[in-house]
């Protein structure tokens, strides 16, 4: 049976989700080849990071010759961002019948586009599917980022430099056209609306460091709200 359910997140992985991450992911290849990064290590930092913004920290930080340390902080708190999400999807396919391994190694593959189609979908799935469902839709994003980051290593040659800066703008693009659809979600208008109005103000008075705090405080309002909604 969970077969039928990892087939599906297959199929719901490869289209769209899998062309915006991939479209990406094929242009931080281009970008390793002209950093002068060989294909191996291009594989690897697919392969073991699978976090975009992480990814590209990691390179331009060891291009600038930082040391180990620094850069294991800064792709660090990069990546913290996905440790929310994570809190966020697990309980929604907690299994008792599910080895507790299974969910550390499911970890590694819980990223922004794995996370918001799984969100757009999980309430139709039962609860006993949903981890199946979810290791079929990542593992095939994470699969095909890999194999997207060493075409675009293997291909850099062919496209010229206008044409990847547009690349690297169609998965933003994907991401704020499924934010929009997801709104039927309470929780998440919340967080979208209060992120309009505060983001404006916030970055007037602390620039950057507005942003983020926008999004901290426009999560954590909506979280205390509807903290006591349990998953279904």
């Amino acid at each position: 049976m969970f077969s039928n359910f990892f087939i599906k997140g297959f199929r719901d992985a490869c289209g769209i989700p899998l062309i915006g991450l991939g479209l990406s992911m094929f242009t931080f290849g281009v970008y390793l080849k002209s950093s002068e990064f060989n294909l191996i290590q291009s594989f690897l930092s697919t392969f073991f990071a699978f976090a975009l913004p992480g990814q590209f920290i990691m390179v331009e930080s060891l291009i600038s010759g930082a040391n180990l340390l620094n850069i294991f902080f800064a792709v660090l708190f990069t990546n913290a961002r996905l440790l929310p999400m994570t809190m966020n999807i697990i309980p929604t396919f907690k299994d008792k019948k599910i080895n507790k391994i299974s969910y550390y190694i499911i970890c590694h593959f819980i990223a922004v586009t794995a996370w918001v189609n799984y969100l757009a979908i999980y309430k139709k799935v039962s609860i006993n599917n949903r981890y199946y469902y979810f290791v079929g839709l990542s593992a095939t994003l994470w699969i095909g980022s890999v194999l997207f980051t060493i075409l675009g290593f293997l291909l850099s040659s062919l496209f010229s430099h206008e044409i990847l800066i547009g690349l690297v703008f169609f998965n933003p693009m994907y991401f704020l056209l499924m934010t929009i659809r997801n709104l039927i979600n309470l929780k998440l208008k919340m967080v979208f609306f209060l992120s309009i109005l505060l983001t404006p103000l916030l970055y007037m008075i602390l620039n950057d460091w507005g942003i983020i705090i926008s999004g901290l405080v426009s999560g954590s309002i909506s979280y205390f709200i509807f903290r006591k909604k349990k998953y279904e």
